[in-house]
């Protein structure tokens, strides 16, 4: 069912990229856990350093709630921020967001490149004049975006792994692999959707545009609706109808807070997004097996 010769040449069309992206997403790993590691938000931080400026505020006639409420925002930031867990920060803005970006754009011109930019180059003919059946074509790069999603999140989630168990109060094991494992099903979710515009559609202009389209509205819709969640709210500084951003883009299935929690929801959005693969790829395929492609 797959196609070496043609395996090969996907992975030497696309192993720069690959490489770029898994050593990108590597060194986010490694900075920004460093550096949640140093600078703990959830108040550890010696009191004492703090007084100078505590002084310095009241002999100007003012205090840190004054300063605040002086400059328009809410006094009750200063609670917030305080008494905020740094796991649950790296939990609920690294992985859905900072990590997300990377695997992103990696999809969207993997997924592109895999028939649509072949077809629209010419490059699709000579191997459909091949006796390679179509079927056998769309299996194998299926085959091949898969297993480089595969590779790379093997790497990053070894990596992450020693990060946990190298740096001081980080997060769980059991909670990093959940994480690492619910950013890999959510990467291949939306590679089932760029694959299957791009077997879809017969120009570049269309697939890239569907395919970088969606994952864009997804992404953007996932940083608005921060504004809204739960841990910008109890900050003092979230937007509550800003949460609704969160009901339309799929990155609330990478369910991060119910990997927290231990709650079971998780295991739900996972099957949610499992399905959503299976029927991206299987449209693709079939697509793909039946279309009229120009020669």
């Amino acid at each position: 069912m797959i196609s070496i010769p043609l395996l090969k040449q996907s992975i030497k069309a696309n192993w720069g990229l690959w490489t770029a992206t898994t050593l990108t997403l590597i060194l986010l790993y490694v900075v920004i856990k460093f550096a949640m590691g140093l600078v703990t938000v959830s108040g550890d931080a010696d009191p004492n350093i703090l007084i100078p400026y505590i002084i310095a505020l009241e002999s100007a006639g003012l205090s840190l709630d004054g300063l605040f409420t002086a400059i328009g925002l809410n006094p009750d930031i200063l609670t917030g921020i305080a008494s905020m867990d740094s796991n649950v920060l790296v939990s609920s803005i690294f992985y859905p967001v900072v990590s997300v970006l990377m695997p992103l754009v990696y999809t969207v011109i993997v997924g592109n490149k895999l028939f649509a930019s072949q077809i629209d180059r010419g490059s699709m003919a000579f191997v459909l004049s091949t006796s390679i059946k179509r079927s056998k074509i769309a299996f194998t790069q299926m085959f091949f975006f898969i297993m480089s999603l595969v590779a790379m999140f093997i790497l990053t989630t070894i990596v992450d792994v020693i990060l946990a168990l190298t740096i001081e109060n980080s997060l769980a094991i059991d909670h990093v692999l959940l994480l690492n494992l619910g950013l890999f099903i959510f990467t291949v979710a939306m590679g089932s959707i760029t694959f299957m515009f791009s077997a879809v559609f017969n120009y570049t202009k269309h697939s890239i545009s569907l395919g970088g389209g969606v994952a864009l509205v997804f992404f953007i819709s996932k940083i608005l609706g921060l504004f809204g969640s739960d841990l910008f709210m109890n900050m003092g500084i979230g937007i509550e109808p800003m949460g609704y951003f969160n009901n339309i883009t799929m990155i609330t299935l990478f369910n991060t807070t119910s990997i927290l929690d231990g709650s079971s929801t998780y295991i739900m959005h996972f099957a949610i997004l499992l399905l959503i693969s299976a029927m991206c790829f299987t449209v693709g395929t079939l697509w793909f097996t039946k279309k009229d492609i120009p020669v």
